[in-house]
């Protein structure tokens, strides 16, 4: 993946759990986060200790991360750090591949309607949703035609 695109993806990653925790210390928000997103979490602030631009960018986006200059200048470092270090690109493309199956996503259904994500089956109103095989005796709640 090119640096903006992993930038990008990390910041997609941790974004709803950092919401979620409402934590203002950066050391706490680690202990928040799903295991495969920790570890990326972690990557990512051990590749900018050292960074005073870097670590006020973490700090900032964790105090308020649906700040889009937060996010920004968050993305722009690790832009920054990707395309100046190839290990860490590397690392960071490996663990956001295997934290994908951790991410959160947020669905908002208002009304009668319904949602499914990630292969997941729904069914609106009335309906019936049914994943994988079904076997055995049926019975569904529905009054007997008249003749």
């Amino acid at each position: 993946m090119d640096p903006a695109t992993l930038a990008a993806a990390a910041i997609a990653l941790f974004k709803p759990a950092l919401a979620k925790a409402g934590e203002k210390l950066v050391e706490k928000v680690r202990e928040r986060l799903p295991e495969n997103v920790g570890k990326v979490w972690d990557t990512i602030t051990a590749a900018f200790k050292g960074n005073p631009a870097a670590e006020t960018a973490v700090k900032d986006f964790v105090e308020n991360p649906d700040d889009a200059d937060n996010e920004a200048a968050l993305r722009k470092e690790l832009k920054k750090a990707a395309t100046s270090d190839a290990t860490f690109a590397g690392e960071l493309e490996k663990l956001l591949k295997a934290a994908g199956d951790q991410t959160v996503t947020n669905i908002l259904v208002t009304g009668s309607g319904a949602a499914a994500a990630s292969g997941g089956v729904a069914a609106g109103e009335g309906g019936v949703a049914v994943k994988g095989d079904v076997k055995g005796g049926i019975h569904l709640n529905v009054p007997p035609k008249k003749e």
